[in-house]
């Protein structure tokens, strides 16, 4: 009897790039529920500035909101990430965009009362400020997102 077994990988993909070579995540593009990282490189003088976000949804879902902002002028305010882009773009420096997953974390959960996922991102900008230069600081005081779609005012 010849038994066909699928790769797990098929039923949870992790990257749906066309050319996978390109992937932002190098193959981890449909991650979700992750802290991230973006390295701004300056071409003109190797300067570097990073930005920390997270995601519940797919990082490609953040990732191409992102990448919109830096193309679209009237959303260059979205994130402190596309001002500075946008400062770039305004005096002509050329540069390019790395990302990477810092680190994982569950979202707002109805049980623990707790978003693991806004706090993972919190302690990066606050104990480990070197890895989020650009992020602006009253980011710290904002409230869990993820935890108005348990609320009952969203069961209409």
């Amino acid at each position: 009897t010849i038994v066909n077994k699928k790769d797990p990988q098929e039923d949870n993909p992790t990257c749906n790039c066309r050319n996978p070579t390109t992937c932002p995540l190098d193959g981890k593009c449909l991650s979700s529920e992750i802290v991230y990282q973006a390295t701004v490189i300056r071409e003109d003088n190797s300067n570097q500035e990073t930005y920390i976000g997270l995601t519940e949804t797919p990082f490609k879902s953040r990732y191409n909101n992102h990448t919109n902002s830096f193309r679209n002028e009237n959303k260059r305010h979205s994130t402190t990430l596309s001002q500075y882009i946008w400062t770039l773009k305004d005096n002509n420096i050329q540069y390019s965009v790395k990302w990477k997953i810092i680190a994982k974390g569950s979202a707002y959960s109805t049980s623990s009362k707790c978003c693991n996922l806004c706090h993972r991102e919190k302690y990066f900008i606050i104990c480990q400020p070197q890895l989020a230069t650009l992020n602006s600081r009253n980011e710290l005081a904002s409230v869990c997102r993820h935890r108005r779609k348990h609320l009952l005012s969203s069961y209409r």
